[in-house]
């Protein structure tokens, strides 16, 4: 499974920021790198006997790098503990997941849903909230 998948936060229908620390302590026991000047962290997943990986580019607050609005996951690994962390950063922020294709934006709580980009809502469709890291899952594979 190799695809793209977005994380990004809103407040009033803009672009927003969260705390990058939420990232950093969803995926802290699973950040193997760091890659500072590509803004990537690396996120691995053992799965015996073998490594998976996925690639988290953060998408910086230029003005204040403690911040960001989202990341891309490039290479999602089918590993639930990634879907699980996804989901848990959608519970506490005003964020989206989604990718290209047709699916829908996904939410962790519907308080988000007024935030979001409507341009993003009108190309994608209605959000969706999620109730859990395998229903994220399952909704990305189908894009």
């Amino acid at each position: 499974m190799s695809f793209e998948a977005y994380l990004g936060c809103f407040k009033d229908g803009e672009q927003s920021y969260f705390p990058t620390s939420i990232i950093d302590d969803t995926f802290a026991p699973f950040i193997t790198r760091r890659e500072p000047e590509y803004s990537c962290w690396v996120v691995t997943y053992e799965v015996s006997p073998t490594l998976t990986q996925a690639d988290l580019y953060l998408n910086l607050d230029p003005d204040d790098a403690s911040r960001c609005s989202g990341f891309t996951v490039a290479r999602p690994p089918d590993d639930p503990r990634l879907y699980k962390a996804l989901w848990e950063i959608l519970r506490v922020t005003n964020s989206a997941v989604y990718c290209a294709g047709e699916c829908s934006p996904m939410v962790g709580r519907a308080e988000t849903i007024p935030h979001l980009n409507p341009d993003m809502v009108e190309a994608l469709g209605s959000p969706v909230v999620v109730v859990d890291g395998n229903e994220i899952r399952n909704r990305l594979e189908q894009c």
